[in-house]
């Protein structure tokens, strides 16, 4: 009842309640939340979630294939299919709708930052992962990833910006690690078969 008595006030307001954010909802679970991010395994299971708006920009991973139906605006929904092992992008501030379409369904870890804009560029010490492991697989104006193979590990470095490792060994719940800005150290080193993404916040 008070649920609708907010929404009521609100459309005699004349004002739209917020949408919802996308997370948490059915078929995702947090691995790891703070001030600098927010981190999910995703499931795209089969069914429409509701209409939702993205607060925070958002990068990840997936790791099994699987297709979603994303519906945004008035245009129709678009089947969408995404391999295992895609790096995932989006904005803060974009509403749609997505529906799993895929057994099994498609799975990602989503990482939202929280920081509203870019930190200021700084020169990179020796020891910075741009340096020691060369240039990112990945990177936009919000982060830069590296990926580390089963049997190699991250050398040791210097984190520029908050960072966050993932780590998939196999299990059903990939690991999830944050690293303030500032921390030096080595790896992630992933078990055989495995694989690890370093994602370092710009």
């Amino acid at each position: 009842m008070r649920w609708l008595n907010v929404f009521l006030l609100a459309a005699v307001a004349g004002q739209t309640p917020p949408l919802p954010p996308p997370f948490p909802r059915p078929g995702t679970t947090p691995l790891l939340e703070n001030d600098a991010v927010a981190v999910w395994n995703v499931s795209w299971l089969k069914q429409q979630y509701p209409l939702h708006t993205h607060r925070y920009d958002l990068v990840g991973v997936s790791y099994v294939e699987g297709d979603r139906i994303i519906t945004q605006g008035n245009a129709p929904g678009r089947l969408v299919t995404t391999k295992a092992w895609v790096f995932q992008t989006n904005r803060a501030n974009v509403t749609h709708v997505e529906e799993g379409a895929s057994d099994p369904p498609m799975r990602a870890v989503l990482i939202e930052v929280k920081t509203a804009a870019p930190r200021a560029p700084a020169e990179e010490p020796a020891n910075s992962l741009r340096q020691v492991a060369g240039a990112p697989a990945w990177e936009n104006d919000r982060a830069a990833a590296w990926v580390v193979m089963s049997g190699s590990s991250g050398p040791t470095h210097r984190h520029l910006g908050d960072a966050v490792e993932l780590v998939f060994d196999g299990s059903t719940t990939p690991k999830a690690t944050f690293l303030p800005a500032g921390t030096v150290h080595a790896g992630p080193t992933p078990a055989d078969g495995g694989r690890a993404y370093i994602f370092e916040i710009k």
